[in-house]
């Protein structure tokens, strides 16, 4: 359709990067990624990347060339320290947020946006298109006082509260908004409530331990 059409095609690759998933290959003309989150890997740098195919490097040199934008040799020394542990850390990554996505499907109250097995959220399309799975994932919580989740929340002793993911620690964040401007993430009735949880490279067992005393606080 986009090639009848001529319309050029992007895809954030951050969740999955290139170690999990080749997007040129599939057929998109850029892939976009977020070298501030796994590429750094120790939520100490700001950056990104671009990688095109022979049709549309022309029109991004172009654009380059105007608008002047550079990495800084510092920014750029960090990511690239961070590339050479890529493939380890995503590797554990993985295997970490598999142990604790398969410890909280046992509660009916959450539901999982996560690929850890056949029934789970968009396990097809993860399995048809990508090679392994990183430490992102959302939780659905369906619960009546939004005060609990804030507790469940705020109880973690092991996940830093904080926006961004990525990095060799767990995270955790409410995201109580429904939508940002034109952007909507997921349909959620009222009693629904939306934590994102990035799965770092503690001890999973430790990080098991310390979301098993805090979802008692979700009623």
């Amino acid at each position: 359709m986009q090639k009848k059409h001529k319309v050029l095609t992007a895809i954030d690759n951050t969740w999955g990067t290139p170690y999990f998933l080749k997007p040129i290959k599939l057929g998109f003309d850029m892939s976009i990624v977020s070298a501030t989150k796994y590429y750094s890997g120790h939520s100490d740098v700001m950056g990104g990347s671009l990688a095109v195919n022979k049709k549309v490097f022309p029109k991004v040199k172009a654009a380059e060339k105007i608008t002047g934008l550079r990495l800084g040799p510092d920014d750029a020394y960090l990511i690239t320290r961070g590339l050479r542990t890529l493939d380890v850390r995503l590797d554990r990554h993985g295997e970490n947020a598999k142990k604790v996505a398969e410890f909280l499907s046992k509660f009916k109250n959450i539901k999982l946006l996560y690929p850890y097995k056949k029934d789970s959220y968009n396990f097809r399309m993860w399995k048809k298109y990508y090679s392994g799975a990183s430490g992102l994932m959302g939780l659905k919580i369906k619960c009546k006082n939004i005060n609990s989740v804030r507790k469940f929340v705020n109880s973690l002793k092991l996940f830093g509260y904080g926006y961004s993911w990525g990095g060799f620690e767990s995270l955790v964040l409410h995201q109580e908004y429904r939508e940002t401007g034109n952007r909507k993430f997921l349909n959620l009735a009222k009693d629904e409530h939306l934590v994102r949880l990035h799965i770092g490279l503690e001890d999973p067992n430790d990080l098991i331990n310390d979301l098993k005393k805090a979802v008692k606080f979700i009623k």
